[in-house]
């Protein structure tokens, strides 16, 4: 049979060992917690950059639309046509005659 000194030495292993697993598990909670905590702030940090990514992507687009409508205004495309290529004005209020024989 275990002597009196047995017993108690083997109460204090039992207590030793529940104080290093209690410990351990601790110990994983908080390095859990802060890799949580860190992926986490990784994750707002990347949205917070595609949000901005996507504000910035929608201002381009905006501008390209503009500049769309601008370059095929009719104003500006009439204007060309004069200048550049030579086209006479309107013409289509105009009326033209034909000498007679022509034909």
């Amino acid at each position: 049979m275990n002597t009196p000194q047995q017993q108690i030495d083997s109460i204090q292993n039992r207590k030793g060992l529940l104080w290093f697993f209690l410990i351990m598990v601790l110990a994983a909670e908080l390095i859990c917690n802060a890799w949580i905590r860190s992926e986490s702030n990784q994750a707002m940090i990347m949205i917070a950059k595609t949000e901005s990514r996507i504000r910035n992507l929608t201002d381009y687009r905006q501008a390209l639309g503009m500049e769309i409508e601008r370059l095929k205004s009719e104003a500006r495309i009439t204007h060309i046509a004069r200048t550049q290529l030579g086209l006479a004005p309107d013409i289509f209020n105009q009326t033209i005659y034909l000498p007679k024989g022509t034909n």
